[in-house]
């Protein structure tokens, strides 16, 4: 029972990590979206927007590797950081899609995601095999919109973007089993697991964002 409680502790500090995480996001980016200086210089500043991109990928990357060996400071510096510039970079979807659409689209996500991290978390199949494969669909995923960046496809997007919705439903799914089996099977001291907590909220929100924006590609209302 005691191991039953601090295990739904843990996840609650997953859930509350990538919650602040995921306000703070949309908070900048709605508020770049709204005040025309900044919307322009990050619309109009495609190696600007290409440079923020890249920092993303850099602090997602130590974040991933060297979280255990940083301080609980600097661990939530880095997802702060990191939920800012993201926050920045999606500001643009306000420029394409609809405020009601991007609402709606968003909450369709998320019940998807619930839904997804709840098997996650009652299934007794090992998902192993899923995070495999699905870890090593993202890069077709990256591949595919790279390419379509100069091709301009219309169906190569649907196409990738209705694959994304399958890819990250099934990550969700994983992510929230191996933080689960994590937790189970290790010994961590209770930094440790804090440190592990502010990781996998990033984890889920990442697959979440990603879910979203494959959601929002097909189904969002255009300006």
């Amino acid at each position: 029972m005691y191991k039953e409680r601090t295990e739904q502790m843990f996840f609650s500090k997953v859930y509350f990590n990538m919650t602040w995480a995921l306000a703070l996001t949309g908070l900048v980016a709605y508020g770049v979206s709204n005040y025309p200086p900044f919307r322009m210089a990050i619309a109009n500043n495609v190696a600007g927007l290409f440079i923020l991109m890249l920092l993303e990928v850099i602090l997602v990357v130590v974040l991933s590797k060297r979280i255990m060996l940083m301080s609980i400071g600097a661990a939530y510096a880095g997802l702060i950081v990191f939920s800012i510039i993201n926050g920045v970079t999606l500001s643009l979807i306000f420029l394409v899609y609809t405020l009601s659409s991007i609402v709606t689209v968003f909450a369709a996500a998320t019940g998807l995601f619930l839904v997804m991290a709840l098997f996650g978390y009652a299934t007794k199949k090992d998902l192993s095999s899923w995070g495999r494969f699905f870890i090593m669909a993202v890069f077709g995923l990256i591949i595919a919109s790279v390419l379509n960046l100069i091709l301009r496809s219309e169906m190569l997007m649907y196409v990738y973007s209705f694959a994304g919705i399958f890819i990250f439903a099934g990550l969700t799914a994983y992510d929230t089993q191996y933080l689960k089996n994590i937790y189970n099977n290790t010994s961590l001291t209770p930094e440790q697991y804090d440190k592990i907590a502010i990781i996998g909220a990033l984890k889920l929100y990442l697959d979440l964002i990603n879910l979203f924006l494959s959601l929002l590609r097909i189904f969002g209302r255009r300006r």
